[in-house]
């Protein structure tokens, strides 16, 4: 989890360049520095949703956030609204298992004390004569 707070760009995929030779737009593929996990892919797709930008990042693979641009001047603007959206992510998804792992040591907890509460009761109720 704590890898999950330095999830960023660490540049252009190398195999999938951008080039000018479609005249409409310019297909831009960022790699992340480490695989994302699934959810976390899923949550950056979710805010890129509700954004006018064509960012994704397939699941399965969360490694390349796959984005495209008509202006390649917009390409610097694009980036930095995509490095923001990474850190909203990461602060989200270690709160979200942060919050988990509470539940469950809770839980744990309570667990453990029923038992040992049940544990008690039977000692308590052991018959020695």
């Amino acid at each position: 989890m704590s890898d999950i707070n330095n999830i960023k760009i660490k540049g252009l995929d190398p195999n999938r360049m951008p080039s000018l030779k479609n005249k409409k737009y310019v297909d831009i593929i960022f790699e992340l520095n480490k695989k994302a996990p699934k959810d976390w892919c899923a949550d950056l797709n979710l805010l890129f949703s509700k954004n006018k930008q064509n960012v994704k990042i397939k699941p399965d693979e969360g490694v390349f956030v796959e984005t495209w641009v008509r202006v390649i001047n917009d390409i610097p603007n694009l980036l930095e609204l995509i490095k923001q959206h990474i850190a909203i992510c990461n602060s989200n998804y270690i709160e979200q298992n942060s919050q988990e792992a509470l539940v469950w040591q809770q839980f744990e907890s309570t667990k453990s004390n029923s038992r040992s509460d049940e544990l008690d009761r039977i000692l308590e109720n052991l018959n020695y004569d």
